[in-house]
């Protein structure tokens, strides 16, 4: 069998991402071995033993390795799991520091036994060079970090698994205390050489340029400006902020000029050091590692005159990366810069076949060797875009084109940026300091550059447009055929026209991508019923049999982009591309200001309010960008049919004079007393959302509605202004008598949820549900019954 270590490889990635997803006991894993040693003792004695049999127990040993992996590592806790909530010192040495927000900051330690712990920060940071590499010790809040919050969202805990961190410390700055006498001196020398060279960088460039070059340097893109990170990102080069194999790859050719032609052993060895460096300057992330490792094996392959294999190289790196860290299986940095290698070691042979068969018979050799170049940017950007789509929700036009000339001006401006690392250091030398100041001018001019290239290409719904996220069977069906289309031995059972080898292996790609896409796919897409946990706010999405989607309130704050952060993906990465129907109970910006943000991003093609809002409509339009028709005002007694058996009707508030509409809006304490109160019927379940309504709205609704009181009867009650003490009174609790409250609750200063709202519920032995505590709250309708699953893992039933 050609190149083992890929099958290797991707047996023993398989094996960890099966454990992930089933979590089986360890007794399960070690029955399995049983079996699988049994087998294999037999087919030895009845001399079975063949090719297919030795392939099979190959992969499946593999496959084991990988389970078995992932189950010692996830299985080994870390002790202060155990104190959460609790006050514990800690000490460790500081290898990382970053700036997390104007008030706050982070770093890693590392502790004696090799753990690594995560320190967030109250106050203003020290500069990092006169921090790392020194002794801590530190006194802090315990916190385990949070799990996924919303279907198919950012899983916190397991990406800080993938850096080896497990615990969260929370501490003031005055609880930190440094001892001097523990410094590592290597760990300080790297941070000095570092930041010691961006304080200087930064006296000689424009903030904006000096960021992006802080971020093409050393992955810090701490100091990049949201949009324009997001313009870089939507025009598929923010690789280029990243530091990736494509960096690695430029210092390596940069050092390999520098130091001459001469391939000696000298050579390879000081090559090997500056790269290490580099990796430690770069922290270390997934995508340095590989390709530092990638360039010593071929450094190795060089000096032991041994014949180098790229997917060899590439397969056999990711392998020793997941059995140090099985972790990095689920880091983003880890599969994009895997599968960019592997679909350039994939595709370039057969583009490479195809062009030397052109230069053959005398086609244009200057547009030949012009694919020539440019096929490897090709090749990963065809290979990439179902990944990226899958990731980050976009495909980008404009990456086609953009990133030859973005990555030539990084072939430029990093050699810059490391030949003047060193001169800054001796800047205090007048020619020296001349020549640094030139340097910087020259790198903040090709920024410039880049910046202006980015602008030209930046153009939404052309060069770039959201996507929803594949389905995972057609994730694995799209590289299964396209490793497979362009591999070596595909080309050689098509030449010798073995068409059943080719159906059965076809046959078995469509297989194996059904089976993972049965074991690994989430539901949640499907759920007619999500509370999406916006935070401090409210929101639900409701899916419709037919396809359509409506939002009710989506969340909002003045510190955080909810609507573009948390409502845009979750949306798009559960399928949906577009809302049919938006309603807003009221114009605070916990309820509108996400619904605002996300019509900017997404269509939305009705929105829902009181009526008396009609006072506000220019406003409206202005921050939502709808027109005036795709508005839609609604008072007591107006009925939404979505499809047969779902409907929403609008019990509240009342139609009213204009003058009394002008009076409402201009008393800003009516608006939450005036929120919509919606009541949804779907298939037989009824849901009574609340908005803000307090205790005083609460009771003129009921007297509103005191000869039919029945129609306030819920099987699900939103809690009105997330579970203050002043909503949701004994006697509309009665009246409603729900078996299930939904608290839409973020962490707050405002005390909600009440303790006495909670204990109310309680009593009446009602459900209740938290956002802030379980997640996104999931209601699936089954044959009798609605499930409904707290995204935190807690379910429960309720009865048609």
């Amino acid at each position: 069998m050609r190149r083992p270590i890929v099958f290797l490889f991707l047996s023993f990635a398989f094996g960890i991402a099966l454990q992930h997803q089933t979590k089986q006991e360890i007794y399960l894993l070690l029955l399995y071995a049983a079996l699988f040693l049994s087998v294999y003792i037999i087919t030895h004695i009845l001399k079975c033993h063949h090719e297919r049999t030795a392939l099979a127990c190959f992969f499946l040993f593999a496959i084991l390795l990988g389970c078995l992996t992932y189950y010692f590592v996830e299985n080994h806790k870390d002790p202060l799991e155990e104190l959460e909530g609790k006050y514990h010192t800690v000490e460790g040495r500081i290898v990382t520091m970053q700036i997390r927000n104007e008030y706050s900051w982070q770093m890693l330690i590392t502790v004696r036994n090799g753990g690594k712990r995560l320190i967030q920060v109250s106050g203003e940071m020290e500069k990092p060079q006169n921090m790392i590499g020194k002794w801590v010790v530190v006194r802090g809040e315990v916190i385990i970090p949070d799990e996924r919050r919303n279907p198919d969202l950012f899983d916190y805990r397991l990406y800080l698994k993938t850096i080896g961190v497990r615990v969260i410390l929370k501490a003031d700055y005055e609880n930190i205390e440094l001892q001097q006498e523990h410094e590592s001196t290597l760990f300080s020398m790297i941070a000095r050489l570092k930041y010691g060279f961006l304080d200087r960088l930064e006296k000689n460039m424009d903030p904006e340029a000096f960021g992006i070059m802080a971020g093409m340097l050393f992955g810090d893109r701490s100091l990049i400006g949201d949009n324009t990170y997001e313009m870089f990102q939507n025009n598929g080069i923010a690789h280029i902020l990243s530091v990736s194999g494509i960096h690695v790859g430029i210092v390596y050719i940069f050092i390999s000029r520098l130091l001459g032609d001469r391939k000696t052993r000298s050579f390879y060895i000081v090559t090997s050091a500056c790269l290490l460096i580099y990796a430690a300057l770069s922290e270390f992330s997934p995508s340095v590692v590989r390709a530092v490792f990638m360039i010593y094996i071929y450094i190795f392959s060089k000096t032991a005159y041994r014949r180098y294999d790229f997917m060899t190289c590439t397969s056999a790196s990711a392998f020793i990366m997941l059995i140090i860290n099985p972790y990095y299986l689920f880091n983003t940095g880890f599969q994009l810069s895997y599968m960019a290698v592997f679909c350039l070691a994939a595709m370039l042979p057969w583009v490479n076949r195809k062009l030397d068969i052109l230069k053959q018979k005398r086609k244009n050799e200057l547009c030949i060797e012009g694919l020539r170049y440019i096929s490897p940017l090709l090749a990963i950007q065809i290979g990439m875009a179902p990944m990226t789509a899958y990731l980050f929700n976009y495909y980008s036009l404009a990456a086609l084109f953009i990133n030859i000339p973005v990555i030539a001006l990084s072939g430029i401006l990093i050699p810059i940026g490391i030949a003047l690392m060193p001169l800054s250091f001796i800047s205090g030398v007048q020619p020296c300091a001349l020549v640094f100041g030139v340097g910087a001018s020259a790198s903040e001019l090709l920024i410039n550059v880049m910046i202006w290239l980015n602008e030209v290409f930046y153009l939404p719904g052309l060069g770039f447009f959201n996507a929803t996220s594949p389905f995972i069977f057609v994730l694995i069906l799209f590289y299964g055929f396209f490793f497979y289309l362009s591999s070596e031995f595909f080309r050689i059972q098509y030449q010798r026209r073995k068409w059943r080898v080719i159906a059965s292996i076809c046959a078995l790609i469509i297989g194996v991508s059904c089976l993972i896409s049965y074991a690994a796919g989430s539901n949640y897409h499907k759920a007619e019923l999500v509370f999406i946990d916006v935070g401090q706010g409210d929101s639900l999405h409701i899916r419709t049999p037919s396809g359509r989607n409506i939002l009710i309130d989506g969340g909002g704050s003045c510190s955080y982009a909810v609507g573009e952060k948390i409502l845009l993906p979750y949306l798009l990465k559960n399928h949906v591309s577009s809302i049919d129907l938006a309603l807003v109970t009221h114009l605070h910006d916990d309820h509108f200001l996400g619904i605002a943000e996300l019509s900017k991003k997404m269509k939305i093609k009705q929105l829902g309010l009181y009526e008396a809002n009609r006072l506000q409509e220019p406003e409206i339009i202005e921050d939502t960008g709808l027109q005036i028709q795709d508005l839609l005002y609604l008072t007591k007694g107006d009925r939404i049919e979505i499809e047969k058996d779902i409907w929403i009707d609008v019990l509240y508030p009342e139609e009213q004079s204009e003058e009394a509409y002008q009076m409402l809006l201009t008393d800003e304490g009516d608006e939450n007393r005036n929120s919509l109160l919606v009541k949804l019927y779907y298939h037989g379940l009824t849901v009574l959302l609340t908005g803000d309504i307090g205790i005083e709205g609460e009771k003129e609704i009921m007297d509103l509605y005191k000869d039919n009181s029945a129609i306030l009867n819920a099987d699900v009650l939103k809690t009105g202004h997330h579970g203050s003490r002043y909503s949701t009174g004994d006697t509309f609790l009665e009246i409603v008598s729900p078996d299930v409250a939904v608290f839409q609750v973020g962490r707050n200063n405002f005390g909600h949820p009440h303790p006495t709202i909670i204990d109310k519920c309680l009593k009446k032995d009602i459900i209740i549900y938290r956002n802030d505590i379980d997640g996104a709250i999931i209601f699936e309708e089954e044959e009798y019954k609605w499930q409904i699953t707290a995204l935190k893992k807690r379910n429960t039933h309720i009865k048609k």
